[in-house]
């Protein structure tokens, strides 16, 4: 426990990714409080049809048109986007309460709560897919994912909790207002977010139709069998949660032969052992992810099943419990996953079509479950429902071994990215796209890299080997991690050295453009090259006392 509490303190040292995950706990709140509030709201209005109605009201839209309304993510600034969503959200909300004090308007409020799941569906997505432009390594990354599953949690807990006091003690227009108060917070909060650093973005609108930018996303999950494989077990586990949510209610009275009070004491396992896998998320690390996603969904639905022969309500709140735990797990590995081996530019779109999968299996389930308690009974159900995931992740178990086998990006060339001190600022993203971005080269003893007062077109990384730098009267030698080439891209001056190896050596080539775009997009990045750069100047083009790095 110490361990992932001192992964989460790590990751809010972030001052971006604290604002963002401090927007999504807003956000976060704000939904579950609008959700109880619509639901007391509808039933006062028209009893439990009207509930359902209101709940087919605020999911459907967002499960229809979130998966292309999410190419703006992809479009736009993707922190700004989430303000604007934000301010929807929160105008949505505070639209409610005026519908509710000006006489209680169904029609509207029925309305305005289209507008308000759409919004925080959309935040979903957008703020996944920002993360990896936020988080500086693999670790970081999972931390981050951890760190909003908990917040997740939490807020699935506080929004509830918060909306069931204040209608006690008001009314639900007062939780509309309160919502709408909390959405405007997060909309603060993704305000300040700033995304520095960012290499490449997507298309220009115009140069693909605009069918062809909404789906970009759908796409390529459809055509990539690892990210496929994996929304595919990601929409099976929505259905069986949809399922779940029904199940709950039948066992309570079926199974364990208790009252109403029991399903809300079984929800809230799910909840309290969903804080529990979120922290203990942080302790993932960055390899085999697939393959924890796998185990996860095991974990899933072997407790459902664990639950059909047993009678008390104690072991079905610890079942449940592990139900929560292996979900947060399975969220942030998933999660991680697709971030690292989905284009970044169609990443938001692929979360938003993903998402939309989710809600529909969330539904699907929902109508699946009762007709299987018809047909076999609530023990059976129980035993159906609960097998669905522990033999799909059986079946795809070698699949998801290979997508861990094969990185989204060469492991040494991120290593060699990873090793120069400049760009220690730079996001994960950043990084992965300068890796994939290195060129491979070798040099023959004697062979000179660069050469004093020719024009400096490329960074270099040392790979292997040893070179000599000759800088005027100096004679420097460069090895392995060693990185020279980028006073010439900094400054724009013909190269100050020139650099020879003294043995068969290979180097990473980093080509001007992709340098440049990496250090002069990110402030800190541009900074650390500047220090670098002015003090080898001073040193004759020397290395610099704190990093092992040359001139040229």
């Amino acid at each position: 426990m110490g361990h992932a509490l001192g992964g989460l303190v790590a990751v809010f040292r972030n001052r971006n990714i604290r604002r963002l995950e401090l927007a999504w706990g807003a956000a976060i709140t704000a939904e579950w409080a609008h959700f109880v509030a619509l639901g007391v709201f509808a039933y006062d209005a028209g009893g439990t049809a009207a509930v359902g109605i209101a709940g087919l009201v605020r999911l459907l839209p967002a499960a229809l048109v979130a998966p292309f309304a999410a190419s703006f993510g992809d479009h736009f600034r993707r922190e700004r986007f989430l303000a604007v969503i934000a301010l929807v959200g929160a105008a949505a909300l505070a639209g409610s309460a005026v519908a509710f004090y000006a006489g209680e308007n169904v029609p509207a409020i029925f309305a305005l709560s289209a507008v308000v799941g759409l919004a925080v569906t959309l935040v979903r997505p957008v703020q996944q897919a920002v993360l990896p432009s936020l988080a500086r390594n693999t670790q970081e990354l999972i931390g981050s994912n951890g760190a909003s599953s908990t917040i997740e949690s939490l807020g699935t807990l506080i929004g509830p909790l918060l909306a069931g006091v204040l209608i006690s003690v008001a009314d639900v227009g007062v939780v509309f207002a309160v919502g709408a108060g909390a959405m405007l917070a997060a909309a603060l909060f993704f305000s300040l977010v700033r995304v520095e650093g960012r290499l490449r973005v997507a298309p220009a609108p115009g140069t693909k139709s605009t069918r062809a930018l909404l789906i970009a996303g759908i796409e390529f999950l459809a055509r990539a069998p690892g990210p496929r494989m994996v929304v595919g077990l990601i929409a099976a586990q929505a259905f069986v949660r949809g399922c779940l949510n029904v199940l709950i209610v039948v066992a309570a009275f079926q199974v364990l032969d208790a009252d109403e009070s029991a399903v809300g004491y079984m929800t809230a396992a799910i909840g309290v052992g969903g804080l529990l896998g979120a922290l203990g998320a942080f302790t993932l690390g960055g390899r085999r992810l697939a393959v924890v996603f796998g185990v996860a969904l095991v974990f899933w639905g072997l407790p459902i099943v664990l639950m059909a022969p047993s009678s008390f309500l104690v072991t079905a709140l610890v079942l449940l419990a592990v139900v929560g735990a292996a979900n947060s797990i399975e969220d942030v590995a998933s999660f991680t996953l697709l971030q690292r081996i989905v284009p970044d530019d169609v990443l938001a779109r692929a979360f938003g079509a993903i998402w939309g999968l989710a809600m529909g299996g969330v539904a699907l389930g929902s109508i699946f479950a009762p007709a299987v308690v018809s047909l076999f009974g609530a023990q059976a159900a129980l035993v159906v429902v609960g097998l669905i995931l522990p033999v799909l992740a059986l079946l795809a178990w070698s699949r998801l071994a290979a997508i861990d086998r094969a990185a989204p990006c060469p492991t040494g060339q991120l290593a060699m990215i990873d090793h120069v001190p400049m760009f220690a600022p730079l996001s994960l993203a950043a990084k992965e796209q300068l890796a994939a971005a290195l060129v491979p080269m070798s040099v023959a003893a004697g062979d000179a890299v660069i050469r004093a007062n020719d024009s400096g077109e490329r960074f270099y990384i040392v790979a292997d080997g040893e070179f000599e730098i000759l800088a005027g009267d100096a004679r420097l030698a460069a090895h392995a991690g060693d990185h020279f080439g980028e006073i010439a891209l900094l400054r724009d001056v013909p190269r100050t050295a020139t650099v020879k190896a003294l043995v068969d050596s290979q180097v990473y080539a980093l080509e001007r453009a992709d340098f440049l775009a990496a250090v002069t997009g990110h402030s800190d990045v541009r900074a650390a090259g500047e220090d670098v750069a002015t003090e080898r100047l001073a040193r004759g083009s020397g290395p610099p006392s704190p990093a092992r790095s040359h001139s040229g």
